[in-house]
């Protein structure tokens, strides 16, 4: 180790020194809500969903982040770095090699104590121990795992709500417009992983007045989601697969950006940009932002990854019918149901009556140095039934129809200048970051 840096990490290993015995850092208890309602604050948003936030952040409590080989993409998707500790961070690892503890991150450049004990419970700077094959089958490492998390929550409330109360039949005669189901809601989550390694887990939650019943002619197994997924990871060329639900992340979210918002922040071009983290498992309980199907990325070369992906699945919507002969759609709807709720008949009978089928693929390219990136990606989308809008002014360019094709591309560039001082002849010099 260098003079240099050895004066530089001094000051945190003192501090190490002084606040514990143990040999090894050990990762401080996560308070995901006071987390949550922080960076809600920063976001000042009311379009990015609470509870698939508490999710992401949850998934990083279980899954950490590794510093050392964590690249830009991966750390702007943490949600709780700025672009400019970023390209600090990078260039530590590039001029010192990777971090030796958590406390070094003191030494390096814009990192202040909030931003690093804010993070402390979702990174790592451990060294991963080799390839997944050297662990043994997959099977083996599955059952072997101690990262293992089982959720189970249950919600009642306990007065009595008008939904649930008996209601005479509406003036078609139609009825009853009560809940259908209990009171009660319940979600159970359960999921193993590893680090670069693999994904496994499912989700099952029923809402409150959702009925819990077997009905497979109306695609009901029990409770009213069900979700799954298997991730597997880093398998020499073939980079990423997943199988069952999961969510995709491409450029700037334009074509392709399932779920959370990620990189979202107080800073302006942060709030702006998005992150292109590529395939993610998915877990969380929010029935419209996933797809459902495989995908995989595919390293072509050191810079160049190749995406493609295929999904299939029903979705909400309240169907109409045309009465004039002459409609260029005789079945049609005016819009997607986001909201999840299986309560009433009417909201039972706009259950997964749409069929969604969406196929596409990115090639994406990144320097070396992390600063360049640049990618193509293509979404073409096909509703079984078809989609018309409202003819209002607002959806004049909406998509209507049964198929559509999206190509795009998208680029991103980062260069952030340091300043130091020469002491021999007292003036400021600017450098690039390479």
């Amino acid at each position: 180790m260098s003079r240099r840096r050895i004066l530089k990490l001094l000051p945190a290993l003192l501090l190490v020194a002084f606040s514990t015995q143990a040999q090894e850092y050990v990762r401080p208890a996560a308070d995901l809500d006071r987390l949550t309602q922080e960076l809600f604050a920063e976001i000042q948003s009311d379009q990015v969903p609470y509870e698939d936030l508490y999710e992401t952040l949850l998934q990083y409590y279980q899954t950490p982040v590794n510093l050392n080989t964590a690249s830009r993409e991966e750390l702007r998707g943490l949600l709780l770095f700025s672009e400019t500790q970023i390209t600090s961070l990078l260039d530590h690892r590039q001029q010192h090699g990777p971090l030796l503890t958590l406390y070094e991150l003191q030494a390096v450049p814009t990192f202040d104590l909030r931003t690093i004990y804010r993070a402390a419970p979702f990174v790592t700077v451990q060294t991963l121990g080799g390839s997944n094959a050297l662990r043994g089958p997959l099977r083996q490492r599955v059952l072997k795992e101690d990262n293992n998390a089982l959720f189970v929550r249950y919600e009642r409330v306990l007065q009595g709500r008008k939904g649930y109360l008996a209601a005479p039949p509406d003036s078609l005669g139609k009825g009853p417009t009560r809940y259908l189901g209990s009171p009660d809601k319940l979600l159970v989550r359960y999921r193993v992983s590893h680090p670069k390694d693999f994904s496994l887990g499912f989700t099952a939650e029923k809402d409150a007045g959702e009925q819990f019943r077997w009905n497979p002619g109306a695609r009901q197994y029990g409770p009213d989601f069900l979700s799954g997924h298997l991730v597997l990871h880093e398998r020499g060329r073939l980079k990423t697969l997943a199988v069952g639900d999961y969510q995709l992340q491409f450029g700037q979210g334009l074509l392709l950006s399932s779920g959370l918002q990620v990189g979202k922040g107080a800073e302006t071009i942060t709030t702006l940009r998005r992150s292109s983290v590529g395939v993610r498992q998915y877990s969380s309980v929010l029935e419209s932002t996933f797809f459902r199907g495989a995908a995989a990325t595919v390293s072509l070369a050191p810079t160049v990854q190749a995406t493609a992906f295929v999904s299939r699945k029903r979705v909400d919507a309240s169907m109409q019918y045309a009465t004039d002969s002459l409609a260029e759609f005789s079945e049609f709807t005016s819009g997607f149901l986001l909201t999840g709720f299986h309560r009433t008949p009417s909201e039972l009978a706009n259950r997964q009556t749409l069929r969604e089928t969406v196929a596409g693929g990115n090639l994406g390219y990144t320097s070396r140095s992390s600063n360049f990136a640049a990618g193509l990606t293509a979404v073409d989308t096909y509703f079984d039934k078809a989609i018309q809008r409202r003819p209002e002014l607002y959806n004049k360019y909406e998509f209507r129809g049964q198929h559509n094709l999206a190509l795009g591309a998208h680029y991103t560039y980062g260069r952030i200048c340091k300043l130091y001082w020469r002491s021999a002849d007292a003036q400021w010099s600017r450098l690039p970051d390479n």
